[in-house]
């Protein structure tokens, strides 16, 4: 995928188009875009951890009409503040509506959840998606995939294992694209810094803004040197290294528009459905005052960024 300036700043508009109720969202997706244009799928490729499959969709190309948005089919927002997955729901009536396809499609699309897999597979993007547990042994044979891209493996419980796994199913001089965290992520999270390491009772109230979201990411922030070490344990290389999401990125997504998501989709449900594209332009052309700059500002990177961009090869 090349990434000029005019291509990204289509990916920009995209992404705001399509996270319009969470632009820190948007924002961030944009940065690890940026961040991982010197890697290609190529032969048998994989996505790890590919969710409903927008974001490695819009990397690749493909457009979504004005009258889509990511928040289709979500469920159970009366639970959003106890950490639920709102967006695991998937019913029939779901349509991505699809303005246009994307340059190539992926292999394989893995995930862990039913529903998420459902939404990737109607985007016709990936050739197959596979249900299962990334924390277990992989359902793939061993040297079967040319690439593999995962901004998930963090989540999951032992990093090194499953860059292990990745490696035994990548064929030799095959890629792997890893998003990680860097050991400053920590540092850059107010609810962190004033509650989690503290444990201070009058921040506790924090949690409802985390969501164990970036209590969940900074159990796997770790060093280069520390990450280094892991893939050189797998048998796996550098090819490239690079930083992003600088302190201000991660102080903008801290917090973002998540706490006013479930009031924010009842309004939207309110509004006529002939005038709500119009309120969705006049919506996302007001971002896009704060999210270009914000944008700019975030691709200025050195070694304090909160996430690594690893290329590995075999």
């Amino acid at each position: 995928m090349c990434g000029s300036g005019d291509q990204m700043t289509s990916i920009l508009e995209q992404l705001l188009s399509v996270f319009w109720l969470r632009p820190e969202t948007a924002v961030w997706r944009y940065l690890d875009i940026e961040a991982m244009k010197r890697f290609e799928f190529e032969g048998r490729s994989l996505d790890f951890g590919c969710g409903d499959g927008i974001f490695s969709f819009i990397r690749a190309g493909g457009r979504f009409t004005a009258e889509f948005d990511a928040f289709q089919k979500t469920e159970r927002l009366d639970r959003f503040y106890q950490n639920v997955d709102v967006y695991d729901a998937y019913d029939e009536g779901y349509n991505p509506l699809v303005a246009s396809a994307s340059s190539y499609r992926i292999g394989v699309g893995f995930d862990h959840k039913a529903n998420l897999l459902r939404k990737a597979a109607a985007l016709n993007f990936y050739r197959e998606t596979v249900e299962g547990d990334g924390n277990a042994p992989l359902p793939f044979d061993d040297n079967s995939f040319g690439s593999i891209f995962s901004n998930i493996v963090y989540w999951l419980d032992n990093p090194a294992d499953v860059v292990s796994e990745l490696r035994r199913i990548l064929v030799p001089g095959g890629k792997i694209c890893l998003m990680l965290p860097n050991e400053t992520l920590p540092q850059y999270s107010f609810y962190n810094s004033l509650y989690g390491e503290t444990e201070n009772e009058q921040w506790k109230w924090l949690e409802l803004l985390d969501r164990g979201r970036l209590s969940d990411n900074i159990k796997q922030s770790k060093s280069d040197e520390d990450w280094r070490e892991i893939f050189s344990s797998a048998g796996l290389s550098v090819s490239h290294h690079s930083q992003h999401l600088p302190k201000v990125i991660i102080k903008a997504w801290d917090i973002g528009f998540r706490p006013m998501f479930p009031a924010l989709m009842k309004m939207v449900a309110g509004v006529d459905p002939v005038k709500l594209p119009s309120v969705k332009a006049e919506w996302v052309g007001a971002l896009r005052m704060f999210a270009d700059p914000l944008a700019a500002i975030g691709k200025i990177n050195d070694e304090s960024s909160a996430f690594h961009c690893y290329i590995l090869t075999k």
